[in-house]
């Protein structure tokens, strides 16, 4: 499969999807739970979820990048597998871990269920990111939270 026709499709579909999304690799991005993550404000939330999914982008973006000029089916799923699921994955985990804020449990719930949903679909079908987006419910519910550069 040429890159011009699928390549194109898949970085819309990531962009769109989720706009950074954790980091690849041994170069995922975590966060550890702490006492102090129940006291985040909505502001403080959003602030370190947008920097998490701005580190995601970079990954993703470095990764698209590095499969050149003309990619094939398997180059494709690879990139996939290896990078954009273990990347979405590590962005999920580390919002989940900042805790939500005080009143916002159920729409940051409602996100990050829709978040695991799209990767689960996505593992299960990698191929599936030429053809749309499985990530379109957690986009509409980051934007809708205010997430910038989540779901933008």
């Amino acid at each position: 499969m040429k890159r011009t026709a699928v390549l194109p499709a898949l970085i819309l579909t990531l962009g769109l999807a989720v706009t950074g999304c954790g980091g690849g690799g041994d170069d995922k991005v975590t966060a550890e739970p702490t006492a102090a993550a129940a006291a985040l404000s909505k502001a403080d939330f959003s602030s370190q979820a947008n920097a998490i999914c701005a580190t995601g982008t970079q990954t993703i973006d470095a990764a698209s990048a590095a499969l050149g000029d003309s990619t094939s089916s398997a180059d494709i799923e690879a990139f996939v597998t290896e990078t954009v699921i273990p990347s979405v994955q590590g962005q999920h985990d580390a919002i989940e871990a900042l805790g939500a804020p005080a009143g916002d449990e159920d729409e940051v719930a409602a996100l990050l269920a829709a978040l695991q949903t799209g990767i689960d679909a996505l593992s299960a079908d990698p191929a599936a990111i030429t053809t749309g987006s499985p990530f379109d419910e957690a986009n509409q519910l980051a934007t809708a939270y205010g997430l910038t550069d989540c779901g933008a």
